[in-house]
């Protein structure tokens, strides 16, 4: 590849081929002068897969060159994970045998299983805490509300929008290297999909808070305003908080922390893709610049 070529990986390909945008306008996301190149799929030699056990992390090395120059690696699923399209699934998915939650997070989940400081106890189906990587994950993916398919199964990020997440994730370069734990602002699902009351976030921060205290994720990437408002403290619209890395600061903790689209956000409103696109690029250049 020559000085200034930019590899885009099939998956990456099917991500912009779906927003729409042309060689030259990708051309200027990235690089002005850049040329983007498909190179084919690269072979998982048996030797990369070698010890790999189902359920093992496949941690990316922070510091190390992009994704898309190095090997490519068995994708590491997590219970949340939606299906990756045909075209871009690797040639080995590992499935990861859900975890239970530490005894930390056990007792966290179960006070916010009770938790009525709120009315939004009344009508849940039950509460959705998260799932993923528990112990240090390289990112911790917080939403805004649990959705309908979360309500009813306990698991964040179900349903069209996790698909969606997802292939996001995979496209930009953060899965399936990256070890993940999903959650949310808000632990119960507001009835009729509406967004969260300013009573209901000052009810359930407090437990979002205590999550990352006790998770302790190298990242944050947080999915809309709403969220971004509350653990940044700042009244401002997502265009202001998007691009560019914000700081986390809360019982000793100093972490990254990248703003972007929800995905349900996206389903509705495709040209926000783009940007999207940038978001995680920066939140994964964020990580691997870390010690």
């Amino acid at each position: 590849m020559t000085s200034g070529q930019v590899a885009v990986s099939r998956a990456q390909l099917a991500w912009l081929t779906e927003l729409g945008i042309d060689r030259k306008l990708l051309a200027s996301i990235a690089d002005t002068t850049s040329l983007f190149t498909v190179p084919p799929a690269p072979a998982i030699a048996p030797a990369a897969r070698a010890g790999l056990k189902p359920g093992a992390a496949l941690a990316p090395t922070r510091g190390s060159a992009p994704a898309s120059d190095q090997a490519a690696a068995p994708a590491r699923v997590s219970p949340t994970s939606r299906p990756i399209p045909p075209d871009a699934q690797p040639a080995q998915v590992i499935p990861v045998v859900r975890q239970p939650l530490p005894d930390n997070l056990t007792a966290l989940a179960e006070s916010v299983a009770q938790c009525q400081a709120c009315g939004l106890h009344a009508v849940r189906h039950q509460t959705v805490f998260g799932d993923g990587v528990a112990q240090a994950p390289d990112w911790m993916v917080i939403g805004e509300v649990p959705g309908d398919h979360d309500d009813h199964l306990g698991l964040p990020f179900q349903g069209k929008a996790g698909e969606l997440l997802n292939h996001m994730l995979v496209a930009a370069g953060i899965l399936p290297s990256a070890t993940l734990f999903y959650t949310n602002l808000l632990k119960c699902r507001p009835k009729g999909a509406r967004a969260p009351k300013p009573e209901e976030i000052e009810a359930c921060l407090p437990f979002l808070r205590q999550q990352i205290t006790l998770v302790r994720p190298a990242g944050l990437l947080v999915l809309g305003w709403q969220a971004a408002q509350a653990l940044l403290g700042q009244r401002a619209s997502l265009d202001r908080l998007r691009g560019q890395v914000h700081r986390y600061h809360d019982a000793g903790l100093d972490i990254p922390l990248v703003v972007t689209h929800h995905p349900a956000s996206l389903m509705l409103r495709g040209h926000f893709k783009a940007a999207a696109w940038q978001d995680l690029h920066l939140a994964r250049q964020a990580l691997l610049s870390l010690p």
